[in-house]
């Protein structure tokens, strides 16, 4: 018995000395290859199962000796298949150093293993692994034992030179955000415009795809105004707070003790929804942007926008935190995760 794309190994032998063999070679059916008829003292063939069941060949073994045929003898080498294995990248395929350790998926079928330098269980861990080109393998055995892998590289480089207030260049994309520091914290001063964008008619999703919406479908608004996620895609379906989720390498997205120390810096959130817009002078520089909402509706365009924080409410609800034209607060919304709203991203 073996997994396809391995050798038999078949040694004939005869008690008669001087015997010589002969072999016929049949296949179950045509998803066994790599067989045929030969002559001497092994089967030495690597046999290939194409399909998804098992398959057999059978070995007719013919001895002769002085002339004479002695008794046939008959083997059968089982092939076993081996899975279909790929591997999709759902995470970054470059980082940096300093960078959090990004969790692994997208390894298909599900329930198998990852390996290769900075690896541990399903985390890739960038200040293990150090300065290069690392190639990650996922590998899948089967339930007959046969196993096959999948492999890609994630890139890993030294951090940056970066002063907060400059230009942050996000090295995914070479997208240029401009950066304000408030208090001890860096901020991204505009939104976060990170991923592919799709129709509003479809919903985001796990399927390894960085995915965006640019409100009411035109492209123009996420150059202008920065990309809409819903809070899963954005978290790369990680509720763990403070995730990287779609932030650059050494970004993350905000969590509720963030959002809060920023908004004390001007009294309370009562008070900081006016210097933190566009038309204040933190140089937060919010602009009201508008949301989608999860029955595919537009709203709030130049009235009001919606942050992300990645701290859960429920679990089906997170925080965000919202200003528009008529207050001078923040609001605190524990909001739906299949609404899409913007994302400021915090330096870790």
């Amino acid at each position: 018995t073996l997994c396809s794309a391995q050798e038999t190994n078949f040694s004939l032998s005869s008690h008669v000395a001087g015997s010589t063999f002969t072999w016929t070679a049949t296949g179950s059916s045509g998803n066994v290859n790599g067989f045929s008829s030969g002559s001497g003292n092994s089967i030495v063939q690597t046999l290939n199962n194409t399909g998804t069941s098992i398959e057999t060949v059978t070995y007719d073994a013919q001895p002769t000796a002085n002339g004479c045929s002695g008794t046939p003898k008959e083997a059968v080498a089982t092939v076993n298949p081996v899975p279909a294995v790929t591997y999709t990248l759902c995470h970054d395929n470059i980082t940096t150093l300093a960078a959090q350790p990004i969790k692994l998926a997208g390894g298909i079928p599900l329930g198998g293993t990852y390996s290769g330098s900075g690896v541990t269980a399903t985390v890739f861990n960038p200040a293990i692994a150090g300065i290069g080109n690392h190639t990650i393998t996922y590998t899948y055995t089967n339930y007959l034992g046969c196993s096959r892998n999948a492999a890609q590289l994630i890139t890993v480089v030294n951090v940056p030179a970066f002063i907060c207030g400059n230009n942050l260049t996000d090295i995914r994309d070479n997208t240029h955000y401009p950066t304000v520091k408030l208090g001890t914290r860096c901020w991204m001063a505009s939104n976060l415009n990170f991923g592919t964008t799709i129709v509003s008619t479809a919903m985001q999703r796990n399927n390894c795809i960085n995915e965006k919406y640019c409100y009411n479908d035109n492209a123009v608004n996420c150059t202008t105004y920065g990309g809409l996620y819903q809070w899963d895609e954005v978290m790369r379906y990680d509720n763990t707070p403070a995730a990287q989720g779609f932030c650059p390498p050494g970004w993350h997205v905000p969590i509720e003790n963030e959002w809060n120390a920023l908004f004390l810096l001007y009294i309370s959130n009562g008070f900081a929804g006016s210097p933190l817009k566009y038309t204040g002078y933190s140089g937060f520089n919010a602009f009201l942007s508008g949301v989608r909402f999860n029955n595919v509706n537009w709203d709030f365009l130049n009235f009001a926008i919606m942050f992300w924080s990645s701290t859960e409410e429920a679990p089906l609800k997170a925080w965000a935190h919202g200003m528009n034209t008529i207050n001078p607060s923040v609001s605190y919304y524990p909001s739906s995760k299949t609404h899409a709203f913007a994302v400021r991203c915090i330096q870790d």
